[in-house]
């Protein structure tokens, strides 16, 4: 049997997987939940042929990925609009508020005093 023969029907350690699909040890074990493996004690083991099966499971074709573009500009799209919505409603319920005939300011100037007129300041 060759090393890859040997490879291919044992178990795989971390560092394996990792060369195998050229990701990042640290990045592995943050799918570990996702990826189908062994535990033994607090070691990990993976099998070629179910890390493959897994890998096929996970093919994307171009349309589902167009796709699922599509749909997320969409949704985008539409919390953007939601947002835009409320954003409005409240910069109206303010307007509304802030210039009620009835609000007046209490250092709103009507008009000149005969002090001013008086003392020549204006």
């Amino acid at each position: 049997m060759t090393e890859n023969q040997i490879l291919d029907n044992s178990y795989w350690d971390i560092l394996d997987l990792s060369h195998y699909l050229k990701v990042k040890v640290k990045t592995l074990y943050a799918m570990i939940f996702d990826i189908p493996h062994y535990r033994i004690g607090k070691l990990i083991r993976f099998k070629k042929a179910e890390i493959d099966s897994w890998l096929e499971s996970k093919r994307a074709k171009v349309q589902d990925v167009k796709a699922q573009q599509r749909e997320k500009r969409k949704t985008s799209e539409s919390e953007n609009n939601h947002i835009d919505r409320i954003i409005r409603k409240t910069i109206d319920q303010s307007k509304e508020e802030g210039y009620n005939s009835n609000h007046v300011k209490p250092d709103h100037v009507k008009g000149l005093t005969g002090k001013e007129v008086d003392h020549g300041s204006l």
